[in-house]
């Protein structure tokens, strides 16, 4: 057992140079007085690997005794690899995230260093893996500033999702592998009909559960969606970052949320929508209007709007939730950027706090055409908590080739 390796080893012997989702574990190194978290592997989840760095091992004593180290391997470097890698041909080497240690040594690629590798390259005729297939896609992993003296909420970012989000999958992994902040997990519920997205989703090294298929597709979405409600609440989590798989945020997002010390804070995206969306027939608020094609461009009806929400008037605090009348907001409710007090946002980009989460769920009722982003807002409006945006959050959406058909 170490706290960090690889699932694959390369033609140069260095664990550590290949990508996600082979490599695993995490650790803290401290240089010239700063504190760093290289975090390799993508759910911290107890995997095997086939070879363990060694600034931390353990095993059983008959393995010791048993595989025993090569002493032709003298000196600091590849020992560990060597050792590692001959006891995964007969046994199993996990990769632990239990333990969180700090390492004070970057490593030193000398003369002795070059000559040891160049040994365990020839003696193990590399590359070598356990893997049946190599996977396709590969990813960098991540380092952050890290004070291991300072208490980082654990937040769990995750969405549901489906095969007609597949347009938007690579552009959407490489802005969670990029988030900068170090005690985040991931979970992705696919309620597709089938298993094929499912599939191409763990491939890249993801946590994936698999929802119910239902119609119409909102009842599959709000089933999801409280799965990861559920996950957070079970598993001691702090935080649920809803990120919609069509939603790209900066890479500090979740510092900026956390910002606001807020129960519930969103960030800015734009959608298109019918500039007067207001029903006044039903009185049942926002009802999106939703493009297919680039087309809108050159449409007169839509425009480009903050998925974002106001009171129509003043008027409306004295009706109840449900049948209050909102509008978007504009370019002058959004600007300059700032934290802004709103009745409702879309849930593409939204940190909401664990006690909330105990307090409602997510939900739509039929013969309704509101989504679950209205009912969420009713809940915690008539719950008494602020629902606050904040404006210096652009998330990119990539909305103009999304399928998704919720009625």
């Amino acid at each position: 057992m170490g706290v960090a390796g690889s699932l694959f080893i390369p033609e140069n012997g260095i664990w550590y140079s290949v990508k996600r989702p082979f490599v695993k574990g995490q650790v803290v190194h401290e240089a010239k007085g700063k504190e760093q978290l290289d975090r390799f592997g993508i759910t911290r989840e107890d995997e095997e690997v086939v070879v363990l760095d060694g600034l931390f091992l353990a095993c059983r004593r008959e393995v010791a005794t048993e595989i025993g180290f090569d002493e032709e391997l003298e000196g600091f470097h590849f020992y560990d690899a060597d050792f590692s890698l001959r006891v995964s041909k007969k046994y199993k080497n996990i990769v632990t995230y239990d333990l969180l240690l700090k390492h004070y040594s970057g490593g030193k690629k000398d003369e002795s260093y070059e000559k040891l590798r160049k040994k365990f390259i020839e003696k193990h005729k590399l590359p070598y893996s356990k893997l049946k297939t190599i996977p396709k896609n590969s990813f960098k992993w991540q380092t952050f500033e890290f004070d291991s003296k300072r208490k980082y909420p654990k937040i769990l970012v995750g969405c549901p999702t489906s095969k007609d989000y597949g347009y938007c999958l690579e552009e959407y992994l490489l802005g969670l592998f990029s988030l900068n902040y170090p005690n985040y997990d991931i979970l992705i519920v696919d309620n597709s009909e089938d298993d094929e997205f499912f599939d191409k989703l763990k491939s890249y090294g993801l946590k994936v559960a698999k929802g119910g298929f239902h119609n119409p597709v909102i009842k599959r979405i709000v089933e999801s969606r409280n799965a990861l409600r559920n996950y957070v609440l079970e598993e001691g989590y702090d935080y649920f970052f809803s990120l919609e798989q069509d939603v790209i945020p900066p890479r500090d997002v979740i510092n900026m949320l956390l910002s606001a010390q807020q129960k519930i804070v969103s960030g800015l995206y734009f959608g298109f929508t019918n500039a007067y969306e207001f029903d006044g027939k039903n009185g049942l608020g926002a009802q999106p209007v939703r493009a297919d094609s680039e087309d809108v461009y050159f449409s007169n009806s839509l425009k480009l709007m903050p998925v974002a929400y106001s009171l129509f008037n003043d008027k409306q605090k004295e009706m109840p939730s449900k049948k209050q009348k909102l509008r978007r907001l504009n370019e002058f409710d959004v600007n300059p950027p700032r934290k802004i007090l709103v009745r409702m946002t879309g849930l593409g980009c939204i940190l909401i706090h664990k006690t909330v989460l105990e307090k409602t769920k997510f939900r739509y009722e039929e013969g309704r055409k509101n989504a679950d982003d209205r009912y969420f807002s009713d809940d915690v409006y008539d719950l008494g908590m602020p629902m606050i945006l904040d404006t210096r959050i652009r998330c990119k959406h990539l909305v103009l080739k999304k399928k998704v058909k919720w009625v």
